[in-house]
């Protein structure tokens, strides 16, 4: 079993690296969750340490993560506050999730303050008897107390998102990526809810012993069991819900591509960043792909970075028409432009039907009396 903490942990440090280096997304909320898959990667990639006996090879790597693991309830809770509300703004009484934080620097400085046997004492017990270390005493509190203060409040934030969770559900709840949205959001904090009330309980129960609180060792350990699963889900939930690889969601003005005029309204989108999508629909127009035979909402999607689905919902959610219609209306102007400057004086027609990206004559005519209200043939008598 030891070998899927390491497993978990090599995922963890991938997907942390993903969600950084992904294109056209709304970055802020997915660098909250890098950073919180960063500290569950830490944490398990140290578990497999210690629960395999690899400890008195990696001496370095058993205190200082303490910093990190206290502040594991900052990040979860401002991803879902930036994912709900589409921006971060900070608030003074947001300190109040640094408490645990604030004591492991405080304890961390007092261990590091003490001789260097000091540290070496403490590693070497946790070496020697790893189920015991959780009562070693490093300063203000324990590990275990340290521990459970962790668990408690990241429990106690997790709970009071409840309110916020079911209002952001009922916004469009018959849009499909929403949809998406709502049950990855749904699972992860369910997810990172039991984790935290079966940990706390793991840290309640160290404190106060099996007899105090009459639990059986059988139950112990299903709890464990349970626990190992519901760290595993948090680890695997992304490879179902793919789309929080590209974010979620952002409000902002739109920039306005050379064939939309419209750069006041907003659109809500999820998993896309709307301005950079605009900037890179920009740079392929410019680039004239759109003229390109074959070119379809596949090789599209490419050129913006993200997945065609998301894609297409882009362009009926921010331009109003489909992927077809946008390209087909960028290749009519092209047309217009072509035999305004006297293309037709030199070239056929059918030179000009190819130059625009068109199959032939037919969908050529059909579309261009489609977006400029008259016929061809009459637009080249006029």
């Amino acid at each position: 079993m030891n070998i899927v903490f390491l497993l978990i942990a090599i995922f963890g440090f991938i997907l942390t690296a993903v969600l950084l280096l992904r294109k056209n997304v709304n970055k802020l909320p997915q660098q909250f969750l890098a950073f919180f898959y960063f500290i569950f990667s830490i944490y398990n990639l140290q578990t497999y340490i210690i629960t395999d006996g690899l400890l008195t090879q990696f001496k370095w790597f058993y205190f200082w993560p303490l910093l990190l693991y206290s502040i594991i309830s900052v990040p979860v809770y401002f991803y879902f506050k930036t994912v709900m509300d589409d921006k971060f703004t900070w608030k003074w009484q947001y300190i109040l999730l640094f408490i645990p934080f604030l004591l492991s620097v405080i304890d961390v400085a007092l261990v590091f303050s003490k001789p260097a046997s000091y540290y070496n004492h403490i590693v070497e017990n946790a070496i020697s008897f790893p189920t015991k270390r959780f009562g070693e005493q490093y300063g203000l509190l324990s590990l275990n107390e340290h521990y459970s203060l962790r668990h408690l409040w990241q429990l106690i934030y997790l709970l009071s998102l409840i309110p916020l969770l079911r209002r952001f559900f009922k916004i469009n709840p018959n849009d499909k990526l929403k949809v998406i949205l709502n049950r990855w959001l749904l699972l992860f904090y369910t997810a990172l809810t039991l984790m935290a009330f079966i940990t706390l309980f793991f840290g309640i129960e160290r404190m106060l012993g099996l007899n105090t609180l009459n639990i059986s060792t059988t139950s112990l350990y299903s709890l464990q069991i349970i626990l190992f699963l519901v760290l595993l889900l948090i680890s695997i939930a992304p490879l179902y819900f793919p789309s929080i690889l590209y974010g979620f969601p952002k409000n902002q003005l739109l920039v306005s591509s050379s064939i939309t005029n419209d750069t006041n309204s907003k659109s809500q989108m999820y998993g896309l960043d709307n301005r950079e999508l605009n900037n890179s629909l920009i740079t392929i127009e410019q680039q004239e792909a759109f003229l390109k035979q074959g070119f379809n909402l596949k090789a599209c999607a490419e050129l913006l970075h993200v997945p065609a689905y998301h894609a297409a919902y882009f362009f009926y959610q921010t331009k109003g028409i489909s992927f077809t219609a946008y390209r087909n209306k960028i290749r009519v102007e092209k047309a217009k432009q072509l035999i305004d400057s006297g293309f037709l004086e030199s070239n056929d027609l059918y030179k000009l039907v190819y130059s625009c990206g068109f199959n032939n004559k037919s969908d050529f005519e059909n579309n261009f009396q489609r977006f400029t209200a008259i016929s061809f043939k009459e637009y080249i008598s006029k």
